[in-house]
């Protein structure tokens, strides 16, 4: 019997049409790109994680969890709605060893305390806070070098750390806070500061050059929740 007689031989139509079949398959795959791209855009006004967050806040979209929180002295600190004489807080995330943005920010941070102890009545109802994002590292001891260091009266200005990896992850996904490992033992992520009402909402984001306008809209805030 000649081998040639036995070989499988190739169907004319199929040859054909796996050219198409391999372009429909591209086209579906870039529609439903093209798709996520526009519901994660916003119709496409959002290209940036910071500007999608933008939008977000002005939709009252974002709320900080009430998470346990441990503070520089070992003790639990109460949040937002756990404590009543705060009406507007305004946060940022740190950690202690970082060599550029926190320390950036623990000078803003210094520089809004000062004004809140010199300040008229309305800020009474303001107070800073510091989350620090490597709870593994910032242990009250830690915590409490980083207040000395940066001056930090904790009657305005409290540090604190997540009590654990669940509280840490809850409250970084809530207010949309991104975390990434340097592969260097540090962190990246953003300056922020994010000003959040007595019951957990976040009303407002502001990069850390802009604290002035931050404490205006806390003093703001807490003279309206107080009236």
């Amino acid at each position: 019997m000649s081998p040639d007689r036995d070989a499988p031989t190739r169907s004319p139509d199929g040859a054909r049409w796996a050219p198409l079949a391999s372009a429909l398959l591209c086209g579906l795959m870039l529609i439903g790109l093209v798709a996520g791209l526009q519901r994660w855009t916003d119709g496409f006004e959002r290209w940036t994680f910071e500007s999608r967050r933008q939008w977000q806040v002005a939709q009252g979209q974002l709320r900080a969890p009430a998470v346990a929180l441990i503070g520089s002295d070992g003790a639990p600190l109460p949040a937002w709605a756990a404590e009543p004489a705060a009406r507007a807080y305004l946060v940022d995330f740190i950690y202690t060893r970082c060599p550029s943005v926190c320390l950036a920010l623990g000078t803003h941070y210094q520089q809004m305390q000062r004004e809140l102890q010199q300040g008229p009545d309305t800020a009474a109802g303001v107070r800073l806070l510091s989350v620090s994002i490597d709870r593994a590292h910032d242990q009250p001891p830690e915590l409490a070098r980083y207040a000395a260091l940066h001056k930090a009266d904790p009657h305005w200005w409290r540090l604190a750390a997540p009590a654990s990896d669940t509280d840490a992850t809850a409250l970084l996904r809530a207010l949309g806070v991104v975390v990434v490992p340097d592969g260097l033992g540090g962190f990246n992520h953003n300056g922020a500061i994010h000003l959040i009402d007595g019951q957990g909402r976040l009303r407002a984001l502001f990069d850390f050059e802009q604290w002035p306008h931050a404490l205006d809209a806390a003093r703001a805030l807490a003279a309206e929740d107080a009236s």
